[in-house]
Protein backbone atom coordinates (compact mmCIF):
# COMPACT_ATOMS: atom_id res chain seq x y z
CA UNK A 1 0.00 0.00 0.00
CA UNK A 2 1.32 3.62 -0.88
CA UNK A 3 2.18 6.00 1.62
CA UNK A 4 -1.11 8.42 0.84
CA UNK A 5 -3.73 6.30 -0.16
CA UNK A 6 -7.10 7.56 1.43
CA UNK A 7 -10.08 5.25 2.35
CA UNK A 8 -13.42 6.09 3.30
CA UNK A 9 -15.27 4.56 6.01
CA UNK A 10 -19.14 5.80 6.09
CA UNK A 11 -21.43 4.10 8.89
CA UNK A 12 -25.31 5.29 7.56
CA UNK A 13 -27.45 4.95 10.04
CA UNK A 14 -31.20 5.60 10.80
CA UNK A 15 -30.18 8.89 12.75
CA UNK A 16 -26.84 10.37 11.94
CA UNK A 17 -24.31 9.73 8.64
CA UNK A 18 -20.58 9.24 9.98
CA UNK A 19 -18.08 9.51 7.07
CA UNK A 20 -13.99 9.22 8.50
CA UNK A 21 -11.20 10.17 5.67
CA UNK A 22 -8.24 8.94 6.79
CA UNK A 23 -4.73 8.28 4.95
CA UNK A 24 -1.91 5.27 5.11
CA UNK A 25 1.28 7.28 6.62
CA UNK A 26 4.81 6.25 6.33
CA UNK A 27 4.55 3.36 9.10
CA UNK A 28 1.04 1.93 7.22
CA UNK A 29 -1.03 2.98 10.23
CA UNK A 30 -3.99 5.63 9.49
CA UNK A 31 -4.16 9.12 10.18
CA UNK A 32 -7.65 10.90 10.17
CA UNK A 33 -7.46 13.59 8.19
CA UNK A 34 -11.42 14.71 8.16
CA UNK A 35 -15.12 13.72 9.82
CA UNK A 36 -17.99 14.49 8.53
CA UNK A 37 -21.65 14.13 10.03
CA UNK A 38 -24.86 14.63 9.19
CA UNK A 39 -28.46 14.01 10.00
CA UNK A 40 -29.34 11.41 8.56
CA UNK A 41 -32.63 11.69 6.15
CA UNK A 42 -34.34 9.00 3.84
CA UNK A 43 -33.53 5.98 6.29
CA UNK A 44 -35.63 4.27 8.66
CA UNK A 45 -34.41 0.83 10.20
CA UNK A 46 -31.40 0.80 7.79
CA UNK A 47 -33.60 0.97 4.89
CA UNK A 48 -33.93 3.63 2.15
CA UNK A 49 -37.48 5.17 2.08
CA UNK A 50 -36.24 8.32 0.31
CA UNK A 51 -33.14 7.60 -2.07
CA UNK A 52 -32.84 11.62 -2.79
CA UNK A 53 -32.75 12.80 0.66
CA UNK A 54 -30.77 9.75 1.68
CA UNK A 55 -28.01 10.93 -1.07
CA UNK A 56 -28.31 14.63 0.27
CA UNK A 57 -27.36 13.05 3.37
CA UNK A 58 -24.74 11.19 2.37
CA UNK A 59 -23.48 13.88 0.44
CA UNK A 60 -23.55 16.43 3.33
CA UNK A 61 -21.21 13.97 5.76
CA UNK A 62 -19.13 13.22 3.26
CA UNK A 63 -18.39 17.36 1.82
CA UNK A 64 -17.66 18.15 5.52
CA UNK A 65 -15.24 15.56 6.04
CA UNK A 66 -13.62 16.60 2.28
CA UNK A 67 -13.57 20.00 3.69
CA UNK A 68 -12.00 19.25 7.10
CA UNK A 69 -9.35 16.44 5.27
CA UNK A 70 -8.70 18.94 2.70
CA UNK A 71 -8.93 16.03 0.02
CA UNK A 72 -11.30 14.05 -2.02
CA UNK A 73 -13.10 10.81 -0.29
CA UNK A 74 -11.60 8.10 -2.47
CA UNK A 75 -12.07 4.03 -1.79
CA UNK A 76 -15.51 4.19 0.04
CA UNK A 77 -16.36 1.23 2.56
CA UNK A 78 -19.76 1.32 3.86
CA UNK A 79 -21.48 -0.08 6.71
CA UNK A 80 -25.22 -1.50 6.71
CA UNK A 81 -27.59 -2.89 8.66
CA UNK A 82 -31.67 -3.18 9.30
CA UNK A 83 -34.17 -6.15 9.57
CA UNK A 84 -33.19 -6.94 5.95
CA UNK A 85 -29.97 -9.07 6.89
CA UNK A 86 -29.95 -12.60 7.19
CA UNK A 87 -27.39 -14.61 9.06
CA UNK A 88 -26.27 -18.28 9.13
CA UNK A 89 -24.09 -20.77 9.86
CA UNK A 90 -23.41 -23.42 7.32
CA UNK A 91 -21.31 -25.93 6.44
CA UNK A 92 -19.03 -26.51 3.02
CA UNK A 93 -16.94 -30.12 2.01
CA UNK A 94 -14.93 -30.73 -1.10
CA UNK A 95 -12.81 -33.81 -1.89
CA UNK A 96 -8.82 -33.38 -2.17
CA UNK A 97 -8.55 -36.59 -4.22
CA UNK A 98 -10.04 -39.15 -5.27
CA UNK A 99 -6.71 -41.53 -5.34
CA UNK A 100 -5.05 -43.64 -2.36
CA UNK A 101 -2.96 -40.65 -1.34
CA UNK A 102 -3.39 -37.68 0.63
CA UNK A 103 -3.34 -34.30 -0.91
CA UNK A 104 -1.26 -31.45 0.03
CA UNK A 105 -3.92 -28.42 0.87
CA UNK A 106 -3.04 -24.75 -1.04
CA UNK A 107 -5.06 -21.53 -1.26
CA UNK A 108 -7.28 -22.64 -4.52
CA UNK A 109 -8.35 -25.61 -2.16
CA UNK A 110 -9.66 -23.43 0.68
CA UNK A 111 -11.08 -21.18 -1.52
CA UNK A 112 -13.11 -23.91 -3.12
CA UNK A 113 -14.45 -25.12 0.22
CA UNK A 114 -15.80 -21.40 0.87
CA UNK A 115 -17.37 -21.31 -2.21
CA UNK A 116 -19.02 -24.71 -1.93
CA UNK A 117 -20.34 -23.39 1.32
CA UNK A 118 -21.64 -20.61 -0.37
CA UNK A 119 -23.23 -22.11 -2.98
CA UNK A 120 -25.43 -24.63 -0.21
CA UNK A 121 -27.06 -21.67 0.94
CA UNK A 122 -27.82 -20.07 -2.23
CA UNK A 123 -29.55 -22.89 -3.32
CA UNK A 124 -31.76 -22.83 -0.08
CA UNK A 125 -35.47 -22.04 -0.49
CA UNK A 126 -36.06 -17.87 0.79
CA UNK A 127 -32.20 -16.57 -0.03
CA UNK A 128 -33.05 -16.14 -3.83
CA UNK A 129 -33.39 -12.59 -3.30
CA UNK A 130 -30.37 -12.10 -0.92
CA UNK A 131 -26.91 -11.47 -1.67
CA UNK A 132 -23.89 -12.98 0.11
CA UNK A 133 -21.63 -10.12 1.46
CA UNK A 134 -19.85 -12.11 4.43
CA UNK A 135 -18.73 -15.73 4.16
CA UNK A 136 -16.44 -15.83 7.22
CA UNK A 137 -14.49 -19.52 7.69
CA UNK A 138 -15.29 -20.40 11.55
CA UNK A 139 -12.53 -23.33 11.21
CA UNK A 140 -11.75 -26.05 8.96
CA UNK A 141 -12.10 -29.76 9.24
CA UNK A 142 -9.47 -31.81 7.64
CA UNK A 143 -11.24 -35.09 7.50
CA UNK A 144 -11.63 -35.96 11.24
CA UNK A 145 -9.31 -33.55 12.45
CA UNK A 146 -11.29 -30.91 13.84
CA UNK A 147 -10.73 -27.25 14.84
CA UNK A 148 -8.34 -26.22 12.44
CA UNK A 149 -7.76 -22.31 11.97
CA UNK A 150 -5.55 -22.76 9.09
CA UNK A 151 -5.36 -25.64 6.49
CA UNK A 152 -2.77 -24.43 4.17
CA UNK A 153 -0.05 -26.82 3.58
CA UNK A 154 -1.90 -29.60 5.51
CA UNK A 155 -2.90 -32.68 4.14
CA UNK A 156 -5.82 -35.17 3.66
CA UNK A 157 -9.02 -36.48 1.48
CA UNK A 158 -11.22 -34.33 2.29
CA UNK A 159 -11.32 -30.74 3.49
CA UNK A 160 -14.41 -29.22 5.44
CA UNK A 161 -15.18 -25.70 6.47
CA UNK A 162 -17.80 -24.43 9.09
CA UNK A 163 -18.76 -20.64 7.37
CA UNK A 164 -20.75 -17.56 9.25
CA UNK A 165 -22.36 -16.54 6.39
CA UNK A 166 -24.43 -12.84 6.23
CA UNK A 167 -27.22 -11.90 3.37
CA UNK A 168 -28.69 -8.93 2.30
CA UNK A 169 -31.93 -8.05 0.38
CA UNK A 170 -30.20 -7.00 -3.17
CA UNK A 171 -32.60 -4.75 -3.54
CA UNK A 172 -31.55 -2.73 -0.26
CA UNK A 173 -27.88 -3.26 -0.97
CA UNK A 174 -28.74 -1.81 -4.40
CA UNK A 175 -30.44 1.62 -2.73
CA UNK A 176 -27.33 2.18 -0.24
CA UNK A 177 -24.97 2.04 -3.02
CA UNK A 178 -27.30 3.85 -5.70
CA UNK A 179 -27.60 6.62 -2.65
CA UNK A 180 -23.70 6.82 -2.60
CA UNK A 181 -23.61 6.91 -6.36
CA UNK A 182 -25.70 10.09 -6.62
CA UNK A 183 -24.12 11.45 -4.34
CA UNK A 184 -20.95 11.55 -6.63
CA UNK A 185 -18.98 8.43 -5.33
CA UNK A 186 -18.52 4.50 -5.98
CA UNK A 187 -18.71 2.05 -3.14
CA UNK A 188 -15.80 -0.74 -3.14
CA UNK A 189 -17.54 -2.77 -0.41
CA UNK A 190 -20.19 -3.04 2.20
CA UNK A 191 -19.53 -4.33 5.52
CA UNK A 192 -22.42 -5.59 8.26
CA UNK A 193 -22.27 -3.20 11.16
CA UNK A 194 -22.27 -5.42 14.32
CA UNK A 195 -19.20 -7.37 12.74
CA UNK A 196 -17.73 -4.07 11.19
CA UNK A 197 -17.98 -2.78 15.31
CA UNK A 198 -16.41 -5.47 16.73
CA UNK A 199 -13.46 -4.14 15.28
CA UNK A 200 -12.92 -1.53 17.33
CA UNK A 201 -14.89 -2.34 20.73
CA UNK A 202 -13.16 -5.83 21.48
CA UNK A 203 -9.41 -7.41 21.55
CA UNK A 204 -8.73 -10.32 20.27
CA UNK A 205 -8.36 -11.78 24.06
CA UNK A 206 -12.08 -11.40 24.04
CA UNK A 207 -12.71 -13.23 20.77
CA UNK A 208 -11.13 -15.91 21.65
CA UNK A 209 -12.81 -16.44 25.20
CA UNK A 210 -15.77 -16.20 24.03
CA UNK A 211 -17.74 -12.17 23.80
CA UNK A 212 -21.08 -10.95 22.78
CA UNK A 213 -21.22 -7.14 21.13
CA UNK A 214 -25.04 -5.24 21.21
CA UNK A 215 -24.53 -2.10 19.54
CA UNK A 216 -27.80 -0.16 20.13
CA UNK A 217 -27.75 2.70 17.12
CA UNK A 218 -30.80 4.74 16.32
CA UNK A 219 -33.10 2.57 14.44
CA UNK A 220 -31.69 -0.88 14.62
CA UNK A 221 -29.74 -2.81 17.32
CA UNK A 222 -26.74 -5.00 15.99
CA UNK A 223 -25.71 -8.39 17.69
CA UNK A 224 -22.89 -10.58 17.20
CA UNK A 225 -21.18 -13.40 19.17
CA UNK A 226 -17.51 -14.20 18.72
CA UNK A 227 -15.70 -17.47 19.95
CA UNK A 228 -12.17 -18.85 19.55
CA UNK A 229 -11.21 -15.67 17.19
CA UNK A 230 -13.84 -16.62 15.00
CA UNK A 231 -17.79 -15.09 14.73
CA UNK A 232 -20.53 -17.75 15.71
CA UNK A 233 -23.37 -15.58 15.59
CA UNK A 234 -24.85 -12.30 14.21
CA UNK A 235 -28.16 -10.72 14.32
CA UNK A 236 -30.11 -7.26 13.85
CA UNK A 237 -33.13 -6.21 15.75
CA UNK A 238 -35.63 -3.44 14.01
CA UNK A 239 -35.36 -1.40 17.07
CA UNK A 240 -33.09 1.46 18.43
CA UNK A 241 -32.79 4.13 20.39
CA UNK A 242 -35.06 6.41 17.86
CA UNK A 243 -37.81 4.12 19.61
CA UNK A 244 -37.11 5.73 22.90
CA UNK A 245 -37.44 8.83 21.57
CA UNK A 246 -40.82 8.17 20.20
CA UNK A 247 -42.20 7.07 22.91
CA UNK A 248 -40.87 10.12 25.21
CA UNK A 249 -42.81 12.46 22.40
CA UNK A 250 -45.84 10.86 22.68
CA UNK A 251 -45.91 9.85 26.57
CA UNK A 252 -44.46 13.32 27.30
CA UNK A 253 -46.85 15.52 24.48
CA UNK A 254 -43.37 16.87 23.84
CA UNK A 255 -41.76 17.26 20.07
CA UNK A 256 -39.22 14.77 19.31
CA UNK A 257 -36.22 17.23 19.53
CA UNK A 258 -37.19 18.14 23.16
CA UNK A 259 -37.91 14.16 23.54
CA UNK A 260 -34.32 13.61 22.68
CA UNK A 261 -32.76 16.17 24.68
CA UNK A 262 -34.78 15.20 27.75
CA UNK A 263 -33.33 11.25 26.89
CA UNK A 264 -30.18 12.32 26.85
CA UNK A 265 -29.76 15.25 29.44
CA UNK A 266 -32.22 13.34 32.25
CA UNK A 267 -32.46 9.93 31.01
CA UNK A 268 -31.79 6.88 32.87
CA UNK A 269 -31.93 3.34 32.03
CA UNK A 270 -33.32 2.10 35.63
CA UNK A 271 -36.95 4.03 36.71
CA UNK A 272 -35.53 3.18 40.46
CA UNK A 273 -32.48 4.96 40.33
CA UNK A 274 -34.61 8.43 40.01
CA UNK A 275 -36.39 10.04 43.04
CA UNK A 276 -39.82 9.83 43.03
CA UNK A 277 -41.01 13.60 43.94
CA UNK A 278 -38.50 15.12 41.39
CA UNK A 279 -40.47 16.84 38.19
CA UNK A 280 -39.06 18.34 35.07
CA UNK A 281 -40.56 21.11 32.82
CA UNK A 282 -41.95 19.84 29.64
CA UNK A 283 -41.87 21.97 26.42
CA UNK A 284 -45.35 22.21 24.53
CA UNK A 285 -46.25 21.71 21.10
CA UNK A 286 -46.35 24.34 18.75
CA UNK A 287 -46.19 27.33 21.26
CA UNK A 288 -48.73 25.03 23.44
CA UNK A 289 -48.44 25.85 27.52
CA UNK A 290 -45.19 23.98 29.00
CA UNK A 291 -46.20 21.01 31.53
CA UNK A 292 -44.40 19.82 34.75
CA UNK A 293 -43.67 15.50 34.70
CA UNK A 294 -42.21 13.33 37.11
CA UNK A 295 -38.96 12.47 35.91
CA UNK A 296 -39.69 8.90 37.36
CA UNK A 297 -42.79 8.78 34.76
CA UNK A 298 -39.82 9.91 31.96
CA UNK A 299 -37.27 6.87 32.81
CA UNK A 300 -40.36 4.50 33.24
CA UNK A 301 -40.77 4.98 29.51
CA UNK A 302 -36.99 4.77 28.82
CA UNK A 303 -36.83 1.49 30.86
CA UNK A 304 -39.50 -0.13 29.57
CA UNK A 305 -38.01 0.44 25.86
CA UNK A 306 -34.37 -0.37 26.94
CA UNK A 307 -35.58 -3.54 28.38
CA UNK A 308 -37.59 -4.31 24.96
CA UNK A 309 -34.40 -4.30 23.51
CA UNK A 310 -32.05 -6.07 26.07
CA UNK A 311 -34.51 -8.42 26.56
CA UNK A 312 -35.14 -9.07 23.10
CA UNK A 313 -31.57 -9.67 22.08
CA UNK A 314 -31.29 -11.85 25.36
CA UNK A 315 -33.82 -14.02 23.72
CA UNK A 316 -32.82 -14.50 20.55
CA UNK A 317 -29.05 -15.36 21.71
CA UNK A 318 -30.08 -17.50 24.10
CA UNK A 319 -32.49 -19.67 21.84
CA UNK A 320 -29.47 -19.61 18.99
CA UNK A 321 -26.13 -19.86 21.21
CA UNK A 322 -25.05 -21.53 24.30
CA UNK A 323 -23.95 -17.97 26.30
CA UNK A 324 -22.15 -20.59 29.17
CA UNK A 325 -19.34 -20.36 26.29
CA UNK A 326 -18.90 -16.26 26.62
CA UNK A 327 -16.31 -15.77 28.80
CA UNK A 328 -15.07 -12.48 28.26
CA UNK A 329 -18.94 -11.28 28.78
CA UNK A 330 -20.74 -8.56 27.07
CA UNK A 331 -20.14 -5.44 25.70
CA UNK A 332 -22.97 -2.29 24.55
CA UNK A 333 -21.85 0.08 22.22
CA UNK A 334 -23.65 2.75 20.04
CA UNK A 335 -25.44 5.84 21.08
CA UNK A 336 -28.11 4.12 23.42
CA UNK A 337 -25.31 3.11 25.17
CA UNK A 338 -24.67 6.06 26.96
CA UNK A 339 -27.73 6.21 28.37
CA UNK A 340 -27.37 6.61 32.28
CA UNK A 341 -28.05 2.89 33.73
CA UNK A 342 -27.78 0.51 30.34
CA UNK A 343 -24.71 -0.87 31.93
CA UNK A 344 -25.94 -2.05 35.02
CA UNK A 345 -29.22 -3.14 33.14
CA UNK A 346 -27.27 -5.18 30.56
CA UNK A 347 -25.50 -6.82 33.11
CA UNK A 348 -29.24 -7.84 34.78
CA UNK A 349 -30.56 -9.23 32.28
CA UNK A 350 -27.74 -11.06 30.63
CA UNK A 351 -25.96 -12.37 34.40
CA UNK A 352 -22.82 -11.47 32.85
CA UNK A 353 -20.02 -8.75 33.10
CA UNK A 354 -21.10 -5.93 30.78
CA UNK A 355 -19.20 -2.95 29.63
CA UNK A 356 -19.68 -0.07 27.73
CA UNK A 357 -17.47 -0.20 24.72
CA UNK A 358 -15.52 2.93 23.61
CA UNK A 359 -13.67 2.60 20.02
CA UNK A 360 -9.98 1.49 19.96
CA UNK A 361 -8.08 4.55 19.06
CA UNK A 362 -4.53 3.70 19.42
CA UNK A 363 -4.03 2.15 15.97
CA UNK A 364 -5.02 6.40 14.87
CA UNK A 365 -3.37 9.53 14.49
CA UNK A 366 -4.70 12.69 13.65
CA UNK A 367 -7.43 14.85 15.11
CA UNK A 368 -9.06 11.60 16.59
CA UNK A 369 -10.32 13.13 20.78
CA UNK A 370 -14.50 13.75 18.80
CA UNK A 371 -14.55 9.98 18.00
CA UNK A 372 -13.26 9.01 21.38
CA UNK A 373 -17.19 7.94 21.99
CA UNK A 374 -19.79 4.68 21.49
CA UNK A 375 -21.77 6.69 18.93
CA UNK A 376 -18.54 6.28 16.74
CA UNK A 377 -17.65 2.48 17.57
CA UNK A 378 -18.97 1.34 14.06
CA UNK A 379 -17.49 4.17 11.85
CA UNK A 380 -14.53 3.58 13.37
CA UNK A 381 -14.61 -0.10 13.27
CA UNK A 382 -15.28 0.20 9.24
CA UNK A 383 -12.07 2.17 8.55
CA UNK A 384 -10.11 -0.96 10.83
CA UNK A 385 -11.63 -3.39 8.51
CA UNK A 386 -11.20 -1.94 5.21
CA UNK A 387 -7.99 -1.11 6.59
CA UNK A 388 -7.07 -4.78 7.41
CA UNK A 389 -8.25 -6.82 4.30
CA UNK A 390 -6.45 -4.50 2.30
CA UNK A 391 -3.22 -5.01 3.49
CA UNK A 392 -3.99 -8.72 4.62
CA UNK A 393 -5.47 -9.13 1.02
CA UNK A 394 -3.15 -6.60 -1.00
CA UNK A 395 -6.10 -5.36 -2.65
CA UNK A 396 -5.56 -3.21 -5.44
CA UNK A 397 -8.21 -0.43 -4.84
CA UNK A 398 -9.03 2.34 -7.82
CA UNK A 399 -9.67 6.37 -6.58
CA UNK A 400 -12.62 7.92 -7.73
CA UNK A 401 -11.49 10.61 -9.95
CA UNK A 402 -13.20 14.17 -9.20
CA UNK A 403 -13.70 14.96 -12.43
CA UNK A 404 -15.68 12.28 -13.79
CA UNK A 405 -18.60 13.95 -15.35
CA UNK A 406 -21.13 11.32 -14.48
CA UNK A 407 -20.20 12.22 -10.94
CA UNK A 408 -20.67 16.41 -12.08
CA UNK A 409 -24.01 15.24 -13.14
CA UNK A 410 -25.07 14.01 -9.92
CA UNK A 411 -24.09 16.96 -7.74
CA UNK A 412 -25.42 18.93 -10.21
CA UNK A 413 -29.07 16.74 -9.78
CA UNK A 414 -28.47 16.69 -5.77
CA UNK A 415 -27.81 20.50 -5.28
CA UNK A 416 -30.74 21.23 -7.60
CA UNK A 417 -32.98 18.65 -5.42
CA UNK A 418 -31.76 19.61 -2.09
CA UNK A 419 -33.86 23.56 -2.42
CA UNK A 420 -36.73 20.82 -2.15
CA UNK A 421 -35.40 19.02 0.63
Amino acid sequence: MKTGQVITAIDIGTTKICVIIAQFNEDNKLEVKGIGISKSNGLVNGVVVDIMKASSSIHNAILEAESMAGTKARNIFVGIAGHHIKSQNTLGRISLTSGSDPVEINQQHIEDVITNSKNNVKIQQGNERLEIIHAIPQYYKIDEQEGIMNPLSMSGFNLSVYVHIVMADINTMKNITKCIEIAGYKTEDIYLEPIASSNSVLNEVEKQLGAIIIDIGGGTTDIAVFYKDSIRFSAVLPVGGTNITQDLAIGLHTSPQNAEDIKIEKGDSIAAHVPEEKLIEIEGIGGRENKRKKLRYITEIIEARMREILEGAYKLLNEQYDLKRITAGLTITGGASLLKGSETLAEEIFNMSTKVGYPHLQNLAGPIEELNNPKYSTVVGILYQAYNEILSKNIKIKSFKSSDPISDFFKKLLANFKDYI
